[in-house]
């Protein structure tokens, strides 16, 4: 079976750290794929807090996750904090791509990398809108 592939950036603009609680922990005693997922997105509202409004919007419109593709690379336990870094790529006419690097925080251990696509949506109209002119520069810092 092929592997997803996740090109990740020389560097990354933001971290943040997360504590993983019990409630995180599946049948097999680690994180679960899920609770991984539950990890990306507070990490992308994290971090879309620091580059976009208060509410993460651009120009009035939501940002909207159109896809996500994970690689494990590592089990991840009860206690353990993991730092997750964020940068944005690929922009383009609609958007861009968040990716994600997750390590155990003490170890540095390798715990996944993902991407999501990024969207601009008007919840009104019930559609996706152009991103704005210089939409790149939110994501500069």
């Amino acid at each position: 079976m092929a592997r997803i592939e996740i090109k990740l950036p020389e560097k990354f603009t933001f971290s943040t750290d997360m504590v993983i609680p019990v409630a995180f922990i599946n049948r097999g005693d680690h994180l679960g794929n899920d609770s991984l997922v539950s990890c990306l997105n507070e990490a992308r509202i994290r971090y879309l807090a620091t580059v976009l409004d208060k509410d993460c919007q651009v120009n009035g419109f939501t940002m909207i996750n159109a896809d996500l593709a994970v690689n494990f690379r590592s089990e991840a336990y009860y206690g353990e904090v993991l730092r997750i870094e964020v940068a944005a790529s690929d922009f383009g006419r609609y958007g861009c791509d968040l990716v994600y690097r997750v390590t155990e925080k003490k170890s540095g251990r390798l715990v996944a990398e993902a991407k999501t696509a990024m969207l601009c949506f008007d919840f009104q109209a019930k559609k996706l809108v152009l991103a704005p002119e210089g939409f790149a520069r939110y994501f500069e810092q």
